[in-house]
């Protein structure tokens, strides 16, 4: 198989999926204590963290008998990113590679890159995260420094998802796959309310991005099909 192969891009969905769902174990599934006004999940918040209390939110007061699990899930959860990252980088650039192949253009390539960008930021942000939990583990104020470069790595990753998405969206129209192309729309229409309310909009509009990875899988699916079905199979 070469890239651009549709069964690469199936491939690197499952596992972007399955590495998801891996992650989620480790995770905290709440708030240490609920942030009034949002039901942001506990990665999220960190993500988004501009000051500590939200630290505190995520894990909990220094007295929090499960403060050191959620920091160890934490910690666990965002090693296991590394894995995600290369998983949903693949998918994008092969599923432009791909795109590139039905609707030749040299901007697939451009789009297809922005995925391993992301991803490269994605490993940025991480490596932030990790050293802003140390510093509050130890209560040392390092952590703010830190947390004030937080949302450039998370800002690059996310934005440069949802313009995938609307390459893809794009793609869709011009090969007039309305139903993908409808599902992939709702990533680059939601970034910038998301930016601007990290804790109300942010969580829907980056899940959006998910979307756009499922148009990318189902099209994957649906060419290979068609590509191995016998002439009558293909008029059903």
């Amino acid at each position: 198989m070469r890239l651009g192969d549709h069964r690469l891009t199936l491939f690197f969905f499952v596992l972007t999926l399955a590495t998801m769902l891996v992650m989620r174990q480790y995770f905290p599934a709440e708030l240490a204590i609920p942030l009034p006004g949002s039901d942001i999940r506990p990665v999220l918040l960190l993500e988004f963290a501009s000051k500590h209390e939200h630290l505190v939110h995520i894990f909990g007061e220094a007295g929090d008998p499960l403060r050191d699990a959620r920091i160890a899930g934490m910690h666990t959860g965002n090693v296991l990113d590394y894995l995600l990252m290369p998983a949903y980088a693949l998918l994008t650039f092969n599923f432009f590679r791909g795109i590139a192949s039905e609707t030749p253009s040299g901007w697939w390539s451009l789009v297809g890159w922005m995925g391993v960008i992301a991803a490269l930021s994605d490993a940025v942000e991480n490596a932030l995260m990790f050293r802003i939990v140390a510093e509050f583990t130890a209560g040392n104020a390092g952590a703010y420094a830190d947390m004030a470069l937080l949302p450039y790595p998370v800002w690059i990753k996310f934005g440069l998802l949802a313009v995938t998405c609307g390459g893809a969206a794009w793609a869709f129209i011009r090969m007039k796959r309305w139903v993908l192309a409808l599902l992939c729309i709702p990533a680059p229409l939601m970034l910038v309310p998301g930016m601007l309310d990290p804790m109300g909009t942010a969580p829907l509009a980056t899940t959006m991005i998910g979307l756009g990875w499922l148009a990318m899988a189902i099209h994957a699916g649906t060419r290979w099909y068609r590509s191995g079905a016998t002439p009558d199979q293909s008029k059903l």
